[in-house]
């Protein structure tokens, strides 16, 4: 059989090599040594090829906190050393779009595309003492104080519609009862322990506790607290002095 036959019985079946193998002996050339490496998955001193790289876009909706900012301000009816927190402080919510790439599984870039504010933030507000202390005074009564205001008091009672829906508690956390009363921090500091009595010894409140706040109480003002709506009636609007110890 010619070699020529050979090859054209071995095709079928064969493998591509095996096909080259025969036509570069029947040939008598290098075309065996061309084809291989035409076929192969290799170059020449080179290794594999690298495979692609997951490459991916996604975006992303994420909610973030603004934190809140402390105010510090000068209260020079305050004596030095003393604070007060007039407003206490909350975060604030931001809602924020992101565009994040991704490279193998791996960020790489995240770019802001939208925000938006959802809750504002609300600064704390503290007050500190100014002022020189003061000596101590003697009253003339069984007491002794560190300075004394007049003012203008009213009356309020416990009841959720004189405390804007909310019964039973002071803004400092104590109990609404006969002896607390509410105040313009900046003034008489919250906490203080006072004495209440009219401007000519008529009447008195007597002792009590600057331990809440109101909407209208600014400035000398006061808001005494009486258990009943008939004794607040009764009480009305009256110019007092106020002994803080």
């Amino acid at each position: 059989m010619s070699l020529k036959e050979m090859v054209k019985n071995t095709t079928f079946g064969r493998t591509a090599i095996a096909v080259m193998t025969a036509a570069a002996i029947f040939t008598g050339t290098t075309a065996l040594a061309q084809n291989t490496a035409a076929t192969s998955n290799f170059t020449v001193g080179r290794g594999p090829a690298a495979p692609a790289s997951d490459t991916y876009v996604e975006t992303v909706t994420e909610q973030e906190v603004i934190p809140f900012n402390i105010i510090r301000r000068a209260n020079d009816s305050m004596e030095r050393g003393e604070t007060v927190t007039v407003q206490e402080g909350s975060d604030g919510m931001r809602e924020v779009v992101y565009q994040i790439s991704y490279v193998d599984g791996v960020e790489t870039e995240r770019k802001e595309v939208s925000g938006a504010v959802m809750v504002e933030a609300v600064d704390k507000v503290v007050e500190y003492g100014t002022a020189e202390p003061q000596p101590e005074q003697q009253s003339g009564k069984d007491f002794e104080y560190k300075y004394v205001i007049e003012c203008l008091a009213t009356a309020y009672d416990p009841s959720p519609e004189e405390n804007g829906g909310y019964g039973g508690m002071s803004a400092t956390g104590l109990p609404l009862q006969k002896g607390v009363i509410a105040v313009d921090p900046r003034v008489i500091p919250l906490g203080s322990r006072v004495y209440v009595e009219a401007l000519d010894g008529s009447w008195s409140y007597g002792y009590a506790v600057a331990a809440d706040t109101g909407g209208a109480i600014k400035g000398n003002r006061v808001d005494l607290l009486y258990m009943t709506k008939s004794e607040c009636y009764e009480f009305g609007r009256r110019k007092c002095k106020v002994y803080v110890m």
